[in-house]
């Protein structure tokens, strides 16, 4: 029997097989050696350049870029994986060894719930609305005094009374990168109340409040098989003190309870539970009424909290669906404690986040920007569904969309067959403007439009158009760089 040489704990002095160097692998790896672990990384998609290979060797890191330099898993006790085919033989080799599996987020969860102390986190995680519901969490408890500490899509920042830091961008929202934006705070000797976290791959267990905002899609993801056992992971890591957040009115998510040891609260429209919300008015310039019953929500602290509630967006909020997220953000903010009133009066002065179904008004109509590098085909068809109720509700004589990007949408492929055949399906579109490969890709399937060499072609066109038909709608759906 090998004995141990090392202090024995979570991820502390043992021998760890990084898998993936390209989705947080690196960070995370830096992060295992501050922990006294002996790290090796597989960098199984061959990202890392020569110079980023001689830099990590120089930090005390082995790095193999192939396979059978690590089939000897015995070596390792413990093998920490994001994205990689499932078929490696070093995954069944470590069945048959003993030789425990692990998620990068759940890696991140050791670590970060060890660190945190009594900071609270909250972790948001969902195929859309990710971003709106972080940004919705942030500025309310920003709003009540607290110091936060924000990493999304779009930054790494620092919110206080004082302003807003700016710690990093570009940082994606692999796990790993939770990690590192901890530490860039720590490093700066900023001292956070509570961190609001938008995470890609379901959960790192080191959350207070987890939230799913939905599986709209449910495309595949490499080990984790699909977006639904990916957000799985929130529900599975968390340990029974917290509190899961989940969207009622989606089928996937709402299943989440009946796996989790601890409090689930469920909002939506038709499937809430805890929170329950009903949408009164909607005017493209007033915005969305929202009102709604709190039944029996429990909060962190134990409390349970029965009320009613309501609430205002404004016109800046385009879209039903951005309701659903404020939903969300009313649900984990009275989960971690917030009283009612004060939640409800921040999601009202909420601005909205440029590139999320953000309305910019014209004076010819209203703009959609749907411009960010998540654009997928439930956000694409939503926003122009939603332009064509506006439309039919008698505010806008024209819908005009404007379609372009890559076939990818972040880390999932934007299914173009089925994108083509949903928007053929919605006739009361007027006209379509397309660019650039997804519509290039489109107008090949058969959707028409006019095709345009770029996105910025596109869109002055199209906003050409509504000027001799106004008012219009115009939404710009665009998952370029």
């Amino acid at each position: 029997m090998e004995v141990m040489r090392r202090a024995v704990g979570a991820l502390r002095g043992c021998r760890v097989l990084v898998v993936d160097m390209t989705h947080g692998g690196v960070a995370l790896s830096e992060e295992l050696l501050r922990r006294d672990c002996e790290v090796t990384c597989l960098d199984v998609h061959r990202t890392l350049s020569n110079e980023d290979v001689e830099r990590l060797k120089l930090q005390g890191l082995r790095v193999a870029k192939r396979e059978d330099e690590v089939l000897d898993v015995g070596e390792f006790d413990v093998i920490a994986v994001q994205h990689a085919p499932r078929s490696l033989k070093l995954f069944s080799k470590a069945l048959e060894e003993g030789v425990p599996v692990i998620t990068h987020a759940r890696a991140v969860g050791i670590i970060l719930s060890e660190e945190k102390r009594d900071v609270k986190v909250v972790e948001v995680t969902g195929t859309n609305g990710k971003t709106t519901t972080v940004s919705m969490v942030a500025k309310a408890a920003l709003d009540y005094g607290l110091r936060v500490l924000v990493h999304d899509s779009l930054s790494t920042k620092f919110m206080s009374e004082g302003g807003v830091e700016l710690l990093a961008s570009g940082l994606s929202i692999t796990p790993a990168n939770v990690l590192k934006a901890w530490r860039i705070s720590e490093e700066r000797g900023l001292r956070p109340d509570m961190c609001v976290f938008e995470v890609s791959l379901g959960g790192t267990g080191a959350a207070d409040v987890g939230v799913v905002t939905g599986i709209l899609e449910n495309y595949p993801v490499s080990y984790m098989v699909n977006a639904f056992n990916s957000k799985l992971q929130m529900a599975l890591n968390m340990d029974g003190r917290g509190v899961l957040v989940l969207n009622g009115d989606d089928h996937y998510t709402r299943r989440f309870l009946h796996v989790f040891r601890g409090t689930s609260n469920v909002y939506g429209f038709e499937g809430g539970v805890q929170v329950r919300g009903e949408v009164l008015s909607r005017g493209l310039k007033s915005g969305l009424s929202v009102r709604g019953v709190i039944d029996g929500l429990r909060g962190v602290s134990g409390g349970v909290l029965s009320c009613e509630f309501s609430f205002n967006l404004k016109p800046q909020l385009f879209g039903k669906y951005q309701a659903l997220n404020a939903l969300a953000a009313l649900t984990t903010l009275l989960s971690l404690g917030f009283d009612v009133e004060h939640a409800c009066s921040s999601i009202s002065s909420f601005e909205g986040v440029d590139g999320r179904s953000k309305a910019q008004f014209r004076e010819w109509g209203v703009l959609v920007d749907c411009v960010n590098r998540g654009v997928n085909v439930p956000a694409i068809v939503h926003a122009i569904k939603e332009a064509v109720n506006v439309k039919l509700e008698g505010e806008a004589k024209r819908v005009l969309a404007v379609i372009g990007g890559s076939e990818r949408a972040t880390c999932e492929l934007v299914d173009s067959v089925k994108l083509a055949k949903e928007l053929k399906a919605i006739s009361e579109v007027d006209k379509y403007f397309l660019s650039e490969a997804l519509g290039l890709r489109l107008r090949e399937l058969g959707l028409e439009g006019v095709a345009a060499p770029s996105i910025e072609h596109a869109e002055k066109l199209a906003e050409e158009e509504a000027e001799r038909g106004a008012p219009s709608i115009v939404v710009v759906c665009y998952n370029g760089g």
